[in-house]
């Protein structure tokens, strides 16, 4: 085993004195998964897409009555037409980020992403701790059976979710090559 390893070639390690146009390309991301946080709002704007199709099947898979289906009806209700992303907050932090920064080339874009990517991460980390709460009121309008059964679906869903390159919304800022176009467009032309 010992002899194979060493047989092996090392891997090349790039020159960074190489003109740009000869360097390897960084990988474009054209649209980003679901981040964890955006699991249970994903899920939940399902559930609403379910009950609005089918809402005796739903009730059926879930074990509600009429009147929990109801009740979580217009928990999920209230809760979609509240939650935003916020899009328009990140691509202000990032920009403005750009525009205070001395830096110059990638060093300033990578300002501006960082900018973006934490006021993303608030949103999310908000959009995240609402949902639970959101979670934790149907939950508890529901008799011990649909509540078990909501929980299983719920996490039967977020694994499918997780696991299906679902993508999610907002500016493609994954790195240096996709997030220097959406700067471009959002800061320099101002």
């Amino acid at each position: 085993m010992a002899g194979t390893l060493a047989a092996q070639p090392e891997l090349e390690l790039i020159d960074p004195s190489l003109e740009p146009g000869l360097r390897p390309r960084e990988p474009r991301v054209l649209a980003p998964t679901l981040a964890p946080e955006e699991l249970n709002r994903a899920v939940l704007n399902r559930l609403m897409q379910e009950i609005v199709h089918s809402p005796e099947r739903t009730a059926e898979i879930l074990s509600m009555n009429e009147e929990e289906l109801q009740n979580t009806t217009i928990y999920l209700s209230n809760a979609r037409s509240f939650i935003n992303n916020n899009e328009s907050a990140n691509l202000r932090a990032m920009c403005l980020a750009w525009n205070a920064s001395t830096a110059s080339g990638d060093a300033r874009i990578a300002e501006a992403l960082d900018a973006y990517k934490r006021r993303r991460q608030f949103t999310l980390d908000f959009i995240a701790r609402y949902y639970l709460v959101v979670i934790a009121d149907i939950e508890s309008a529901l008799d011990a059976q649909s509540q078990r059964q909501f929980q299983r679906y719920m996490e039967d869903r977020r694994m499918r979710m997780a696991n299906s390159g679902a993508t999610s919304f907002g500016a493609v800022v994954e790195n240096i090559s996709s997030g220097r176009e959406t700067v471009q467009f959002h800061c320099q032309r101002q």
